[in-house]
């Protein structure tokens, strides 16, 4: 008989288990399905799609530049007039020929194409650094799910935790509501004093004040949920997954959860993306000391054209094309500076990479054990509720023959309520401490 009252009593702690259904416009909630809806609604997985995105675009503008660059300009001008100089080129006698006629109205036009040639290997090395940083944002993306994921699943199961709390202060006040029943009953009968019932009496304003507190903490986790969510404030949840019958499995071997972590963790991708871009930014750089080559072109349509004369106010068209080769021969070592500069900054983020990879492997470690731990104290939650509800029994019934004190019943009533409170703190810490290590192991 103790072991089912026990079992009816975690039934209704747990608001009558995860096999619940919604009623009508309810939303049925479990942990997975409050991650899936925390990463689709937050502001942040929009802010890190425009980032992934972003880096797109630079990885398009480097390989851009392995391509010619073609460039059209265009202007007229009105100018000031000026004397005309003529010179007698033809001999006496002759009209003077003008070399450089009064043009106040000028047009020019042309169109200039460059092409690298040899660079150094700078374009090589800057369109790996982009790839490299498209990389980084990809696991920045997922790093933002997976701390959005780990966000709902521990609100999911902090609101299952001030749910269940709602129960057991129910429970409380229902015991209470009981004994000041049997306390007036027995005062009426002679076997109680008055002091009895209204020691029952302020247990039961004690009670309504503990259900009054539980229910304010559940409608809080229950907004704070539904923010996270992005749902209306009105919306309706039905926890799903607020059953304590269930605990979370025993956690894996160490070993392998450890590698798990560290094939896993989109932090270790972040920071090793980062090194090699360094690593191609430091090359990229260093090209600048080595000659770069080009090819360039250009037509052009003037009025007047520079490359005729003398001077015509009229248009004509004249074209070139050639190679460009330039070579920073001096620069007070500025390249050679900026180069060691972000090698020396590669090196730091390797250092930091290798004390991440020590803090991931001591969290794992350190959550597994906070898991097993919750799920011994779970055994123990229950065995408590159990002893204390024999003694809740026990007592009740030894008071109502008259052969108990009120205190004694009032001792048992408190304390199976705080094994009850226990045993869904026992059941949610396990389930925190669940969350927790696939948090860490990068799930």
């Amino acid at each position: 008989m103790n072991a089912r009252r026990i079992s009816m009593n975690l039934l209704f702690t747990l608001g009558l288990g995860s096999a619940a259904m919604p009623a009508h416009g309810q939303t049925l909630l479990d942990a997975e399905e409050a991650a899936r809806l925390a990463i689709q609604a937050s502001n942040l997985t929009a802010a890190a799609a425009d980032r992934l995105e972003a880096t797109g675009y630079a990885i398009k503008a480097a390989d851009g530049a392995r391509l010619p660059v073609i460039s059209v300009n265009a202007a007229v001008a009105r100018q000031n007039g000026v004397p005309e100089f003529t010179a007698p080129l033809q001999g006496p006698g002759q009209p003077p020929v003008v070399l450089y006629p009064n043009i106040q109205d000028t047009y020019n036009a042309d169109l200039t194409l460059t092409q690298p040639i040899y660079t150094g290997g700078a374009i090589t090395a800057n369109r790996e650094a982009a790839r490299m940083d498209e990389s980084a944002a990809t696991w920045s993306q997922s790093l933002t799910a997976l701390e959005l994921a780990y966000a709902a699943r521990i609100q999911y199961w902090t609101a299952v935790g001030a749910s269940a709390g709602v129960a057991v202060a129910e429970a409380q006040l229902k015991r209470a509501r009981r004994l000041y029943d049997d306390a007036s009953a027995l005062r009426e009968a002679g076997m109680a004093v008055n002091a009895d019932v209204f020691a029952a009496e302020a247990r039961v304003a004690a009670a309504e004040v503990d259900v009054i507190r539980t229910r304010n903490e559940a409608e809080k986790m229950l907004a704070r949920l539904r923010s996270l969510l992005g749902m209306d404030d009105l919306a309706e949840i039905t926890l799903a997954d607020a059953s304590t019958d269930r605990v979370p499995d025993d956690p894996p071997s160490l070993t392998g959860l450890q590698q798990q972590a560290l094939e896993d963790r989109p932090e270790l991708k972040m920071a090793d993306a980062r090194i090699e871009a360094l690593g191609a930014r430091a090359r990229a750089v260093d090209a600048a000391r080595l000659p770069a080559v080009g090819a360039t072109g250009q037509y052009v349509l003037a009025r007047p054209n520079q490359r005729y004369f003398p001077l015509v106010d009229e248009a004509n068209q004249s074209w070139r094309v050639g190679l460009v080769a330039s070579w920073t021969v001096f620069d007070g070592s500025q390249i050679k500076a900026r180069a060691a500069e972000v090698e020396a900054e590669q090196r730091a983020q390797q250092q930091d990479r290798g004390e991440l990879e020590r803090q991931i492997l001591l969290e794992v470690e350190t959550t597994r054990l906070e898991l097993e731990s919750a799920l011994k104290a779970v055994g123990s939650a229950d065995a408590s509720a159990t002893a204390a509800g024999a003694w809740e029994e026990a007592s009740s019934e030894r008071y109502a023959a008259g052969l108990a004190l009120l205190s004694e019943l009032l001792d048992a009533q408190a304390s199976l309520t705080a094994a009850e409170a226990a045993q869904v703190k026992t059941r949610v810490a396990a389930w925190l401490a669940d969350v927790s290590l696939q948090r860490v192991v990068g799930r």
